[in-house]
């Protein structure tokens, strides 16, 4: 019998290891609070040891994931819906790129305008950017790196097609002499300074647009 406890004590702890515990739970609520929405399992993998749980379990699976999402929403029915729409309803190509839109469409001012997805170059529209801001002549071009954080590492073949493709438009910038806005994924891992950004490009606009 001692045997047999011993197995089953054993099975339940590994079972236990792809369920959110309650630290991972605070910690994703604090999150998603702090970001609008809720975070991917990616945006963990700037926090140091305290996201590493949630990391392990958003890379073991989609059900695995979707149990800390549901879990979450059982103890806190007010978080914000999770997924690529946006608050107003504008769909955007992927949650960081929501979460940013969010921000600055929460932060921006009177007769400023976010563009999802407009051409860089109205002449020549093969590439367009994630979002703009603007005010009347005046814009600030954004980039959502969702693939990797600012370290540039990439961890598998879809990240570096990702990255592949943003340096791409990168390159169609440099050429225009525009200098975009880059936000990577390690921003989000830090809300309160992705915020600020987000107020310092509005106060831009808002001051050269005048």
């Amino acid at each position: 019998m001692a045997t047999l406890s011993t197995k089953t004590s054993s099975s339940s702890a590994l079972l236990s290891i792809f369920y959110p515990n309650d630290a991972d739970l605070l910690l994703y609520k604090d999150m998603a609070l702090a970001l609008g929405a809720p975070p991917n399992s990616h945006m963990f993998r700037f926090l140091g040891a305290p996201g590493q749980h949630l990391v392990f379990i958003g890379e073991s699976g989609t059900q695995e994931w979707s149990r800390v999402q549901q879990t979450a929403v059982s103890l806190w029915p007010h978080l914000p819906v999770s997924g690529p729409v946006a608050s107003d309803g504008t769909k955007l190509d992927s949650l960081p790129e929501r979460i940013v839109y969010q921000m600055l469409c929460t932060l921006k001012r009177r007769n400023m305008h976010v563009d999802v997805h407009e051409p860089i170059c109205i002449s020549d529209g093969r590439f367009r950017a994630d979002l703009t801001l603007r005010k009347g002549a005046v814009a600030h071009y954004i980039e959502v790196a969702g693939c990797c954080g600012s370290d540039r590492i990439t961890r598998n073949e879809e990240e570096r097609r990702w990255l592949a493709r943003l340096d791409q438009r990168l390159a169609f910038y440099r050429a225009l002499d525009i200098t975009p806005v880059v936000v990577w994924l390690d921003m989000f891992a830090r809300p309160a300074e992705l915020k600020d950004l987000c107020i310092d490009l509005v106060d831009d606009v808002a001051l050269r647009g005048a």
